[in-house]
Order: C-alpha cells, then sequence, then structure tokens
C-alpha cells in the first residue's frame, strides 16, 4: 500500500475512533470489529471531502447496491471476499458515487460520457459481473452501465418497448439476469432481460386494491446465490410509502402490508432482502429500519431501542450482501456499515412447575429472535449455576416463538426448593457469529408442584 493511502486510512481511522470505541454495540444490525474496518463504520461529508479531493457534497443520497465483482476476486484466496465495491446514487447532484478499492473514488454522471446524463437518479442494481442499472426517474429511463478497469461505460437506455414507455421508474432490482422496474408513473412493475426486451409486466390486486405509484423493489429468485430457503418474491413499496407488497415469484399470491395501519411506522422507502429472506425496509420519516420475516410478519424496528445503540439519520437506500451479512444504508448526508447479528427480545419464563413423582419440570418460555440464531437456554439458579439445559446450540429461526417444554427433572423434590430464571444465548449464524453474541436474563421465579400437566401450547 502507498505512503499516501496509509495517511488516508490512519486520518480516517482516527475521525472514526469515537465510534468504534464509545461502547456501542448493534444487536439486530451490529457494528463490525474495528479489525474489519479500521473504525470506519460511518462515512460523512468529511471522508467524502478526503476520497473526492473537497469535488463532492453529499446532497440527497438515494439508492445504495453492493457486490463483489468478478474481475476484483482473486480466485486463489478467499481472503478478499469480503472486500465490496458499493455504489451509491447522489440524485440532487445527478451522480453516481463508488469506491475503486479502499482508498479512491470513481463518479458518474453530469456529462461524465456518452449516455450519463443523469437527472435525479433514485435507485441503483446490479450484479458481480459489473452490470449496473439506475433508474433515471428524471429522465423516464433504465440506463444499463458497465464496469470495467474500475470505471463505468454506457451501455444502452431503455425507454421504450413494446409500443409502450416508462414513466417516472423509481426503483430498480437485478435477480437472475432479470431487471425489475418500479414503474412508478404507469402504476406497475416492469420486468425486461439484459437486452432490454420485455418479459412481463404485473400488476398486482389484493382485496380490491391495486398497485398506485411504486417507489421501490426488490426480488429474491431461485438462481440467486446465497439464498437459504426455496422461496423466492418480489417486494414493492407504493403508495407514497405507506404500503408493502409482497408477491411470489411461483404461485402468484399476494400479501400486502398496510403502514397506516401502525403508528411505529413513517413511511417506508428503500429495501433489501437477506439470505433468509428477511425483508429490510428503509423509514425515513421516522428514522427507522424495519425487518419482516419471509412471510411479511413483522419482526422489529431497528433504531428505536432506548440506548440508540444504532444512531440512524434519515435512511434512503439499503443493499445487503447475502453471503457474510454486510449491510450499506445510505443516509440524508452519508452512509453507514453494518454486519447483520441477532437479538432477544421480551424473552419471558412464563411458569415453572415441578412433577415431584415423575421428576421432571414443565416450562413455559416466549420471546423473539430478531434473526435464525444458534441458541442455548438453560435454567440458572438464584447462585448463578446453570441447572436444567433446555437446548445447546440450536438454531431457531427468527420471530416470535412461545413453547411449552417438558424435561427431565432428577431430584425433583430439591429443585422446587429453589428459585430459577430462564437464560437465553444467541449467535447469528453468519457474517458475526464469532464476534456477537447476545445474552437476556428474566426474573427469577419460584416452582409451582404439579401431578398432571395441562394440554401443550
Amino acid at each position: 500500500m502507498k505512503v499516501k493511502e496509509l495517511v488516508l486510512l490512519l486520518l480516517l481511522s482516527l475521525a472514526m475512533l469515537h465510534l468504534a470505541v464509545g461502547g456501542k454495540t448493534g444487536a439486530t444490525l451490529t457494528f463490525p470489529p474495528w479489525s474489519h474496518n479500521l473504525g470506519i463504520q460511518k462515512i460523512t461529508q468529511f471522508h467524502l471531502d478526503i476520497y473526492s479531493g473537497y469535488r463532492a457534497k453529499f446532497n440527497d443520497p438515494q439508492g445504495i447496491f453492493c457486490t463483489k465483482l468478478a474481475c476484483n476476486d482473486d480466485p486463489s484466496t478467499r481472503k478478499d471476499d469480503d472486500e465490496l465495491t458499493v455504489f451509491g446514487l447522489n440524485s440532487g447532484n445527478h451522480t453516481l458515487i463508488y469506491n475503486k478499492g479502499l482508498t479512491a473514488m470513481g463518479f458518474a454522471g453530469n456529462n461524465s460520457g456518452p449516455g450519463m446524463e443523469f437527472k435525479h437518479p433514485r435507485d441503483v442494481a446490479g450484479d458481480r459481473e459489473g452490470n449496473l442499472f439506475i433508474a433515471d426517474t428524471g429522465n423516464d429511463r433504465l440506463v444499463h452501465l458497465r464496469y470495467a478497469g474500475g470505471d463505468l461505460v454506457f451501455v444502452k437506455e431503455i425507454k421504450y418497448f413494446a409500443q409502450d414507455s416508462l414513466l417516472s421508474p423509481r426503483g430498480v432490482h437485478v435477480s437472475g439476469n432479470r431487471i425489475f422496474v418500479a414503474d412508478s408513473g404507469n402504476d406497475r412493475v416492469v420486468v425486461f432481460d439484459y437486452d432490454g426486451v420485455l418479459l412481463e409486466i404485473l400488476a398486482p390486486r389484493w382485496k380490491g386494491m391495486k398497485l398506485r405509484g411504486p417507489i421501490s423493489i426488490t426480488a429474491a429468485g431461485e438462481t440467486d446465490d446465497w439464498f437459504y430457503y426455496d422461496m423466492y418474491y418480489i417486494a414493492v413499496v407504493d403508495s407514497l410509502g405507506k404500503r408493502l407488497w409482497k408477491i411470489s415469484t411461483e404461485k402468484d399470491q399476494v400479501t400486502l402490508f398496510d403502514a397506516s395501519a401502525s403508528d411505529n411506522i413513517g413511511r417506508f422507502n428503500h429495501l433489501d432482502i437477506d439470505y433468509y429472506a428477511n425483508l429490510y425496509v428503509t423509514d425515513t420519516e421516522r428514522n427507522l429500519i424495519h425487518k419482516f420475516d419471509r412471510h411479511l410478519n413483522y419482526i422489529i424496528a431497528i433504531g428505536d431501542d432506548k440506548q440508540k445503540a444504532i444512531d440512524l439519520d434519515q435512511p434512503r437506500g439499503i443493499s445487503i450482501s447475502r453471503r457474510f451479512g454486510q449491510v450499506f444504508v445510505a443516509e440524508r448526508s452519508g452512509a453507514q456499515y453494518f454486519w447483520i447479528g441477532t437479538d432477544i427480545v421480551d424473552l419471558a419464563l412464563d411458569s415453572l412447575e415441578v412433577d415431584v413423582e415423575e421428576e421432571s419440570c414443565r416450562l413455559e418460555i416466549r420471546g423473539l429472535f430478531t434473526e435464525h440464531s444458534l441458541v442455548d437456554m438453560y435454567l440458572e439458579d438464584s447462585r448463578g449455576v446453570k441447572r436444567l439445559s433446555i437446548v445447546e446450540n440450536y438454531l431457531l429461526p427468527g420471530g416470535k416463538f412461545r413453547k411449552l417444554v417438558i424435561l427431565p427433572c432428577p431430584a425433583a423434590k430439591a429443585f422446587a426448593k429453589c428459585k430459577f430464571r430462564l437464560v437465553a444465548v444467541a449467535k447469528p449464524t453468519y457474517s458475526s457469529e464469532e464476534y456477537f453474541r447476545m445474552e437476556r436474563k428474566t426474573t427469577f421465579i419460584e416452582p409451582g408442584l404439579k401431578t398432571a400437566y395441562s394440554s401443550s401450547i
């Protein structure tokens, strides 16, 4: 590495030192360790000034996309597999910003080349082969660029097709060599191949309601890499950010989540899907990221905790690298970088009953895991001694759980005279598995005595 590059990294590391050692640790989203990113967890105008030579200013950042480009991958080693290229739209300046390695930046737009005259572009997507697609909203078109030798070159634009045209396209996503476009002005989703040939037009309906002004889109297809479930779908935000659609790609099933029915949701914005098919949706109005499971069940609002472990400033675009769980979030005047972690919420031991004759005990437990997790659960006595194991290193999916557990309990008579609490320890299954560990404990309760158990929950 050159001396100039080392100096830049040192300056950036010192500037971000307070974020890395300030005692803030994420949960559902967590900060990477210092050794991974030298403390550079949040990119601000200060960093953009240094990287760009004071040539660029953040002005209405919007869509963001990350990938491991094949041309930057050394197949002889795995050490560089987590080094990503990140493309972000600076919509107010009509430009696209991206990193060239660790210390250099590239720019496209503002007549930087043929076809590069963007006008309020709102979203960007692509693939690891270097194909990049921009929803150039103000120009009513989709722009195809290609990454080559550190630069972006214009390939083509898509405006007109099959005697029809795009109108204010605001969202774009690539999955399985198919380009999904939220064609906002036409109240529909349009699907193209890489040559710009129309493949499909989607205008879903649900209980008399139809798609209106879609603003963001994401998808997970069967040919995508790093996808856990055999379950593929498209998700779309519409109706001025007040509704979230899930459209099955196989059974043509549609599910709708109405944000206006929730006091915790302001307006949905951009969205993306992770390895376990969970859906993350930014909320610029409430400074949150909302997480849903693959069935569109609401899991948690990230950034809504009292400790403000995750502090978001008008989050906009979001992009998830599914292999390692890296998450990039564009904000009002910068961007943040996270790993997917896990958290345990509302853990409770509702009842504990001991059957002395059968030497067994009955527990009713409940809570919520915010991510698929490897879980240990056990009962701990008032002296802090682990007395009864419930599960060890057991994979549990994200979401709410409620369970009746009946376990053998040797020395039940003595056991019934102690106080116990439930302890749950969770680790994410990828990304930060070795780095991050979450532990929660309930309050102590005294066991009750029972000889006949009631029916299961």
